[in-house]
Order: structure tokens, then sequence, then C-alpha cells
């Protein structure tokens, strides 16, 4: 006999399908979560957008209905009753709601000069903008509409104001805010505009007034405007413009990037030089075809001698020091024979040439002079040497380097608290007794370490003086009166001297305005005579000096062209810039 028993299995699920289960739930409704999140967004802002486009289309209606005079904003050319910027609420959604009117001069007819009539207030163009806060971003909806006149095209009560905006090469430069302000009629107009890629705000329709005040600018970019007359200054120039029925006023600006000056003030530098007048070859790192001996490197001899030869120094690398200054050095080279002097960085003994970039010329290699390398950094170059080559094409004959030298500045002790003035060049009208009245004239003292920096300065020629009584300016990099170019980060630095009654300051530059580096000046009179050479920033000071008119200043430079100043009159601090031409 069998028996047969039937038992039912009840079981749970295990851990690893629960936790399946759960990402799989998880994945699911999360996304049904991230498209409702969506979704709802979605709605909300189509929701913002129509009643934005609702306002915007009933407001426009508004505009559209009145009469063709009346549209216009309030303070805006051409005036109205239309709010420039006003807000409204609708749905809970606050909204800020900007309204432009401005007159089109169309091309139909002719633009500006050319057109048909001389009216170039055709027509009005309206630009209503809502905006509002979406989750902290600003969205916007925008409409554009054109209001035509019933009858022609009319300036009767206004004119056209013409603002043309130029960079410093006059350039027309485009997108600069043009703001228009004038309290002289029935409403104060206060209103900007911007111009177009011809660099030019056109504004049709403006009141025929005196007195628009006008000011230009642009982010990142210095600011031009016109004037009051005040009790400082009286004749202002340019004066605030008026605008006269039916006629065009042009007005001209000039604008351009902003830059930074910082000013240094720094005592008379400690110099320290490496130079070798080859006595022997301690101070020469290699020599190819090359010998040294009796105070020169000539080519190897003797005679009939090589084409060329190389020689270089040992790497110069100071200890610590502030700035490199010149190399110099003396050649003599007989017909057909030349030397070219280069200058190399030397780093884990490779020499390797400073770049044109950093030492224009220095590719080519140098055949006269002293040549300044105060702009190369110590810390891009700790340590460099000085190289030559030398070449003849008459093989009995053999160019010689007699001596070279490469001098650094070890220190240049920072002078604080020093008040330096800088007065730019434009002006902005004159006093009651003719005298300049300056757009900048400001005094900016250095700190601690003998530093200032003027940020949001524009372009100009600047004036440097100090005001203080205790220092003469025995040398300006760059030269003064200093000019600053549109948009430059710069720095000017300035050796003091202490004060002297009566001292000068020379600077000897090329007819290109360079600075001649080495040159030699030499300053005598009867039972006097003194001489120095110029430094790497061109220039060379003599102080405590007795007043007189009958000084000798003779100038000389190797490849240049001397130059006498005979009779010079030394009274107080004076400056004399000499201009060699080269020979």
């Amino acid at each position: 006999m069998f028996v047969v028993s039937h038992k039912k299995m009840h079981g749970g699920m295990s851990l690893v399908e629960v936790i399946v289960a759960s990402a799989l739930m998880v994945l699911v409704f999360g996304g049904l979560m991230a498209s409702f999140q969506l979704m709802v967004s979605l709605i909300g802002k189509s929701k913002a957008e129509s009643g934005a486009l609702a306002l915007a289309n009933e407001q426009l209606e508004y505009i559209r209905a009145l009469p063709y005079n009346d549209v216009g904003t309030v303070g805006g050319i051409p005036s109205g009753a239309i709010p420039q910027i006003s807000t409204t609420t609708l749905n809970g959604l606050e909204y800020t709601e900007r309204v432009l009117v401005e007159y089109v001069d169309d091309e139909d007819d002719g633009t500006d000069v050319d057109d048909e009539n001389g009216i170039v207030a055709d027509y009005k163009r309206v630009k209503i903008e809502y905006s509002w806060n979406n989750k902290g971003e600003t969205d916007s909806l925008s409409l554009i509409s054109s209001i035509v006149p019933e009858g022609i095209e009319t300036t009767e009560g206004g004119g056209t104001l013409r603002v043309n905006v130029f960079d410093s090469s006059v350039m027309p430069v485009p997108g600069a805010e043009v703001h228009l302000y004038n309290t002289n009629g029935t409403t104060t107009i206060d209103m900007i505009r911007y111009t177009n890629a011809s660099g030019v705000a056109l504004i049709s329709g403006a009141p025929a007034l005196a007195g628009y005040e006008i000011t230009v600018t642009k982010d990142g970019f210095s600011t031009d405007q016109t004037y009051s007359a005040t009790g400082i200054n009286s004749n202002p120039s340019p004066p605030h413009v008026a605008v006269l029925e039916s006629q065009v006023s042009t007005m001209n600006f000039q604008i351009d990037g902003l830059g930074t000056l910082a000013i240094r003030t720094v005592g008379i530098p400690v110099v320290e030089d490496f130079n070798d007048s080859f006595d022997d070859s301690n101070s020469v790192a290699t020599l190819s075809n090359t010998v040294v001996g009796s105070g020169s490197v000539s080519l190897s001899g003797p005679a009939p001698y090589a084409g060329s030869g190389t020689v270089q120094s040992v790497p110069v690398t100071p200890s610590s020091f502030s700035a490199w200054e010149t190399f110099t050095f003396s050649l003599d080279t007989p017909e057909d024979t030349g030397v070219l002097i280069q200058l190399y960085s030397v780093m884990d003994a490779i020499y390797t040439l400073v770049s044109d970039t950093d030492l224009p010329g220095n590719s080519t290699g140098f055949a006269t002079g002293t040549i300044a390398i105060s702009g190369l950094s110590p810390e891009t170059y700790p340590s460099l040497a000085i190289g030559a080559t030398l070449t003849t094409s008459n093989a009995s004959t053999t160019p010689q380097v007699l001596d070279w030298e490469l001098s650094y500045a070890v220190s240049e002790p920072p002078i604080a608290n020093v008040p330096v003035q800088l007065t730019g060049g434009k002006t902005i009208g004159t006093q009651a007794d003719s005298s300049p009245v300056f757009k900048y004239q400001v005094t900016h003292t250095t700190d601690s370490a003998g530093d200032s920096a003027v940020g949001d300065i524009e372009w100009d020629v600047y004036a440097v003086t100090l005001g203080t009584g205790s220092y003469d300016i025995a040398e300006a990099c760059g030269y003064i009166p200093y000019v600053l170019e549109p948009g430059m980060d710069e720095t000017l630095k300035l050796t003091l001297a202490p004060h002297s009654a009566h001292s000068l300051r020379v600077r000897v530059e090329t007819a290109e305005g360079e600075p001649i580096a080495g040159a030699t000046v030499d300053l005598a009179r009867p039972d006097f005579n003194t001489s120095d050479n110029v430094s790497s920033c061109g220039q060379v000071f003599f102080s405590d000096l007795t007043t007189a008119d009958d000084y000798q200043l003779v100038v000389s430079a190797p490849g240049y062209t001397s130059e006498t100043v005979p009779a010079l009159d030394i009274v107080g601090t004076l400056e004399e810039v000499i201009v060699l031409d080269a020979s």
C-alpha cells in the first residue's frame, strides 16, 4: 500500500532579492520624481512666459493707441508719459518692465547726412522688455514694434544730437554708453543710448534746449564728458551742448582702455659688475678657433687665420641682486673683419641665447655700444654669460675683443612715503586767468616699500613731480613726462637723490627716442670738470652744482656722432635731452 503525501512549501525573499527590488523601486520612482519636477519647472516657466507675453502685448496695444506725439518715455527722447522702468505683478510673480522709445532713421529716404529731406526722425521704434526671477536666474521676453506718423516725418520742437565716440587711435568705439541728462525743459531728460558699429549714437527728436550734459564710457574704458562752468573751471571744454530745432548738433568724444601704473621710489642703486680684460683665460668658459692673450681675444694664429671663431665667458651668477643693468664691450675690427656680441642665459651649464623678445637684436648680435638689459628679470635670468663670434675674410687679419663687462644692481633701497604728483596732459577747460584745468592731477604717496599702485588710469602723457623738497629725481625709468598707453599695466621707477639747490639730469636717446645706455657725458666749466656714463635707462645725474651759465656739455657714444652744448645755464633743477645721430 502506497501513501502519497502532499506538502506545501512557504518561504520569504532573500536579502539579495530585497536589495535588487529596492534598487528597482528607487530607479523607477526616482525617474518619476525627476520627470515630475521637470514637468513642474516647465509648466512654471511656460506660465511665467505667458504672463510676460500677455503684459507686453497689453502694453504695446496701449502705446499703439496713443497719439504719435505722445509716444515717448519719462526722461527719454522722445519724451512722453511712459515710465522707462516699472514693476508689475501677475499671478503672484513680479515682473520688471523696461520701455525704450527711439526715433529711427529709415534707409528708404537715405540715412544721416544723406537723408533726402534732412529729417532723420522718420518714425519711432518701441521695445518692451519684461524680466523676472526664475529660481535665482533672470529670464526675459521682449517685443518690438514700429510706430509710424500719420503724415510726413517732422522735427518740430526738436533736433538731432549726434555723438561720435572714438578710441585713442581715432577708431570708432561700438557699444559705448552715452548718458544724456538735461533739467532745462519741462521734464528732466535722463537716458542712456549705445553707439552702433560705427561708434555713433544718433538721438533724433531731442527737445531744442541748451545744457545737454553728455557722459560717455564703456566697461573697462575711460570716461569722456561735457563740463559745467564752475568757480575753478570758468571756461569748460567741452561745455554742455545745445540742441537747435531742425538742426544736427555733433559732439566727438574719445575713450579707451584703462590701465595700471605702478610707481616705485628707490635710492641710488649699489652696482657691481663682472669684467674681463683678457689678461688671462680665467674668466673664459669656451674657446673655438680663438685664443686669449696680451689683453684681447683673437682668432687662433699665427696667420693664415681661420674664417671664424667663438668665445664665451664664464656664467655670471650674482648671489643676490635686484636687477641687471648693462653689458658693454670694446672691439678692434680691422677692414674685412667683424665681431658680433651676444648674451646667453646659463642653466645647468647649458648656454642658451636670450630671446629677441626679451632682448631685441640679440639673435643677430651687437657690434657697438652699451646694451641695456634692465628689462631682463632676475627671476627668469638668474645667470648670464657673454659670447662673441669673430670673423675675417682676410686670412692675414684678425679682429679682437679687447674687454667686456656685465653689470647688475645688488640693491635698490626703497624710499618710503614719497608723495608723487601725476598731472595728465588732457585739460577740461581754463580758469579765469586762462591757466589750464587738468582732467587728472592727483598725488599718490608710496608705501613703506616705496610702492604705489595707481589703478584705472587712462592713457595720457603725465608730468611727474615730487611733493617733497627732500629729494630730486636722479633717474626715471621710463622717461618723464611719462607716456601711458591705453589698457597697459606699466611701472615707473623713480631713482631719488638727496635734494641739491642746482642739479642737472641728462637724457641721451636716439632720434627714435630709444635710450643710449653707456654714453659718456662730460660736464665742464672753468675750474670744474666731471664725467659719467649713462645708465640703462639712458640718463645720468649731476648734483651739488654751482649756478652758472657757462657749462659745456659733451655727449658721445660709440657708433654715434658726438653732441656739444657750449653754454648751458644751470639754475635749480634742470633736465637736458640730447639726441645723438648714428655715425
